[in-house]
């Protein structure tokens, strides 16, 4: 005899069958929405990625044709020298300016690429050493007011990376230093071969992180409370991460003792990420 109230076999079946379906209904619902969201993404990017080109290239003519020419002859030497000064300086401004925008929108890019599976990795050898440097004196223009210093071995560390893709992680971890330190500090960047690859490492003179907030910095979009207002997508050391994990590496924040000191330069932030010289 059954008690009123009390529920038979098949209907708890039942009711168990229907949560089961409108939980598939709701996956097929979230997965819908997180491909147009990638669909959106990769389109802004493509949008945002279209004028970049034509900047660099025409800033890239401007830069060298700023040579002195017969017209020039009725300036002085003083009133040329700086006033083509001034136009390698400019166009130097909006070439860097360019770049840097473009490794924003690769990170956008790569963030959509990461959520749906296709991110990958073009290798090749590649010097880590001469790209720290390159890099380095991209970003330059860009921080005049910051010192830049490179620490590296005078011979070549030659490796089997996608050098793209590194130009993306350094970029933005220069990025993160010039942005979170202030101007009339050093930014230091340290290349060294170790047993199994090489050790690159970043350092800036700001406020260090506090090891709480630590969990926080590799998240897509993450952003620490104390830097929300400045300008950022929150993808820069996430992309950076996934690029680095996706050449067998790993990338760390450096430990602080409690008076905020990093063990490498003194007061400040240090980001380091080692590699193989080839892949496993």
């Amino acid at each position: 005899m059954q008690l009123q109230g009390e529920k038979t076999q098949e209907q708890i079946i039942e009711e168990l069958q229907q949560q089961v379906n409108d939980l598939r209904a709701e996956n097929l619902l979230l997965q819908d929405q997180l491909a147009h969201k990638e669909q959106s993404t990769a389109m802004i990017a493509h949008d945002l990625r279209g004028p970049l080109s034509p900047i660099m290239n025409y800033a890239q003519m401007i830069a060298r044709h700023a040579a002195p020419s017969k017209d020039g002859a009725k300036f002085s030497a003083q009133q040329l020298g700086k006033k083509y000064a001034a136009i390698q300086r400019n166009t130097g401004i909006i070439i860097g300016q360019a770049q840097r925008m473009s490794r924003m929108v690769n990170d956008l890019l790569d963030s959509s690429h990461l959520a749906s599976g296709k991110f990958s990795l073009i290798r090749e050898d590649c010097d880590i050493v001469q790209l720290v440097k390159d890099i380095v004196e991209q970003l330059r223009p860009l921080a005049p007011y910051h010192t830049f210093v490179v620490s590296a071995p005078d011979t070549p560390i030659i490796g089997h990376w996608d050098g793209d893709r590194l130009q993306q992680a350094l970029g933005n971890l220069l990025d993160n230093a010039i942005k979170y330190s202030d101007e009339q500090t050093t930014i230091t960047v340290t290349v060294s071969a170790t047993q199994a690859g090489v050790r690159v490492s970043v350092h800036n003179q700001g406020a260090s992180i506090p090891s709480t907030d630590i969990s926080q910095l590799f998240r897509p979009y993450g952003r620490l409370a104390a830097t929300r207002s400045r300008h950022g997508s929150g993808l820069g050391l996430f992309i950076t991460k996934s690029i680095i994990e996706a050449h067998q590496g790993t990338l760390q924040l450096e430990p602080h003792d409690e008076e905020g000191n990093s063990s490498e330069k003194g007061r400040g932030t240090t980001f380091s990420f080692e590699l193989p010289l080839k892949p496993s």
